[in-house]
């Protein structure tokens, strides 16, 4: 794997997305690329998963893959539709972040069977040749761990701090992430009560989130996000609640995507975040791996993303390593 130096904006990769046929997804020319490789992804209004596949494109030339990506938007059937199309197109590879693994099953044998490789990201398929995961539970409970330490350095005298969480029960994996959020904040902030919870992947969701929380619970002290773009929502919904000492509220996300940084920087509600790597990275992890098993080579079957949290005291670190280059 060669090591990642940089990372895109995710609002300019959106922009980029925009400018591309969900279903054509602005794919390069295949006349100087070795392989062919499609990639269906659950829904890109995710910032990672934008910056991801525009990664992946424009690296995958620089390794011989020509990569073209569609936007399931949710939808499972939709979903096993493309990649009939992919298989039809006699693809070399098919790369899944899955809606519903469940609904995969038969699709993804008629992929290998037709000798296609099959490479999985953040959801477990079960036909699959290798797959790049998250360790969930414990990216969620690095995440309320980090906001366990911040309740109980700024309200660990009081004997109920209400928090808030963003989840999104749609996926098992994400329930776990959920799961270990909540565990880590109950083992390690006794005080604290969650009292507020709703799903979000956009930061639309986020902002709509983070101004309902605090409307129906205006002592509401914390909000953790299952990933980047409820943070990068909820920090701006919190901002627009009304309450300005930042200083007295505590968000905490994962993905620690660039805007999530910036916000950790400028003293913004968000104080923390959890890294797995980065959509740039995860793009040149899964077009090493998806490389690898084409040309024939021995690939670990399941690999795991990093995890580091990301605070105030190493974001101007993370931002210049990360973002600055």
């Amino acid at each position: 794997m060669k090591k990642i130096t940089a990372v895109l904006a995710a609002g300019a990769l959106l922009l980029g997305l925009s400018a591309c046929s969900s279903n054509g997804g602005g794919a390069p020319s295949a006349s100087d690329d070795d392989y062919s490789v499609g990639v269906t992804f659950s829904d890109l209004s995710n910032p990672v998963w934008a910056e991801l596949v525009q990664e992946a494109q424009s690296y995958g030339s620089e390794e011989g893959l020509a990569v073209n990506y569609v936007d399931a938007k949710s939808d499972a059937s939709t979903q096993v539709t493309q990649i009939e199309n992919f298989i039809q197109q006699g693809v070399d590879a098919i790369i899944i972040c899955a809606v519903d693994a469940a609904s995969l099953v038969d699709v993804t044998q008629r992929a290998q069977d037709a000798g296609i490789k099959v490479v999985g990201y953040t959801q477990v398929l079960d036909n699959y040749d290798a797959q790049y995961l998250v360790d969930a539970y414990n990216t969620g409970y690095a995440n309320g761990e980090a906001a366990a330490k911040w309740i109980n350095e700024n309200y660990g005298h009081e004997s109920v701090v209400e928090w808030g969480l963003m989840d999104l029960p749609t996926f098992p994996e994400i329930i776990d992430r959920a799961n270990g959020i909540k565990d880590a904040i109950a083992e390690l902030a006794p005080n604290a009560e969650l009292v507020a919870t709703n799903s979000a992947l956009t930061a639309e969701e986020g902002v709509t989130n983070a101004e309902n929380f605090l409307q129906a619970n205006p002592d509401l002290k914390v909000i953790a996000t299952i990933g980047g773009g409820g943070a990068q929502g909820g920090n701006e919904g919190v901002k627009a609640s009304g309450i300005t000492d930042y200083d007295a509220f505590g968000l905490f996300g994962i993905d620690a995507t660039e805007i999530e940084i910036q916000n950790i920087l400028n003293g913004d509600p968000q104080k923390a975040s959890i890294s797995l790597g980065g959509g740039k990275a995860h793009g040149r992890t899964l077009v090493d791996i998806t490389a690898d098993l084409l040309a024939g080579e021995t690939v670990e079957k399941d690999q795991y993303m990093p995890i580091t949290v990301i605070d105030q005291s190493n974001a101007q670190e993370y931002y210049d390593e990360v973002f600055g280059g």
